[in-house]
């Protein structure tokens, strides 16, 4: 028979051990925080848009909110150190340094496939232009953001959703081909078209091109490795003939607020004059290229090995 004090502290002992086990699982993010906590951001940490309120995980016991679902699966993919570094950005800004805030890095593709904008105008179901029925409606499968004109067209594309990506495919090789910075094979090193037609692969939104099939395997493997080369190649090459010296984002001058931010969309170069623009860079890539492309234009100059 347990006396009373005995089964006080046998009760006592397990409470102790019953929190210590939900701290560290919380500290292992295997624990949702209550419905009514707030989330430590208002910027979803992929995509750079806001959170919708409903899409969370937990990261060591804090609260992570998402735009969507498809979302979740990225943050999961960083490493620890980035995952610390977001949420302290995003304590820092709650507690009122704005400058503080997490921002997400498009052109740094880590794990799989980060969720890289969609970079066409128009919707790939109704083909209006996007914006003309009010704010596009953002979806993302696998990795890959589709914007549509309105909510109708969701299930009009997901109903055949193979076939409408191998359209938005072929509207986006072309539209990138002429800003790809590599006339070699990033796997192989092979010049492209040495062994036939090069093969054309979208990753996420984004055109690598290969000297043949038997690339893509090797390049899936490691994706961030190959993407890196193909950031500094586009870098390299198209920073030559930048047609502006002021962030196409906020106007301000390129260098006056330290060194300027080369951010990589869609195998374009963009210069930035903080990442602070980052967000708003990724919500209307296609705004900003126009601008781009206008400032060009006045210049006379074409992008990198543009044809």
């Amino acid at each position: 028979m347990i006396c009373c004090n005995s089964r006080i502290r046998i009760l006592a002992a397990a409470a102790v051990v019953a929190a210590a086990a939900m701290s560290a699982l919380a500290q292992s993010g295997g624990l949702s925080t209550s419905a009514g906590d707030q989330a430590v951001n208002q910027t979803c940490p992929i995509s750079g848009e806001p959170v919708d309120g409903k899409t969370f995980t937990t990261y060591k016991g804090r609260k992570i909110g998402f735009c969507c679902a498809g979302c979740i699966r990225a943050f999961e993919r960083w490493d620890d150190g980035r995952k610390d570094n977001f949420v302290t950005a995003a304590l820092g800004a709650v507690a009122g340094d704005g400058d503080s805030a997490a921002k997400p890095q498009v052109d740094k593709p880590s794990g799989e496939p980060e969720v890289i904008p969609y970079l066409l105008d128009t919707c790939p179901i109704s083909g209006g232009k996007l914006g003309s029925m009010g704010d596009p409606v953002v979806r993302v499968y696998d990795g890959r953001e589709v914007r549509f004109c309105c909510a109708g067209c969701i299930k009009a594309f997901e109903a055949e959703k193979e076939k409408n990506f191998a359209k938005i495919d072929e509207q986006m090789i072309k539209q990138q081909s002429p800003y790809y910075p590599l006339d070699t094979c990033v796997v192989g090193g092979g010049k492209l078209g040495s062994m036939g037609k090069p093969v054309d692969f979208m990753y996420a939104n984004r055109l690598v091109r290969f000297c043949c099939a038997g690339c893509k395997p090797r390049f899936e493997a490691e994706p961030d490795k190959y993407l890196k080369m193909i950031d500094q190649a586009v870098i390299d090459k198209q920073k030559k003939d930048y047609p502006l010296d002021t962030c196409v984002v906020m106007g301000g001058k390129l260098g006056s607020m330290g060194e300027p931010i080369d951010a990589v969309v869609a195998n374009r170069l963009v210069r930035l004059c903080c990442d602070g623009c980052l967000p708003k860079l990724k919500k209307d890539p296609a705004k900003y290229f126009a601008m781009i492309d206008k400032a060009r234009k006045v210049k006379g100059g074409l992008s990198g090995n543009r044809r």
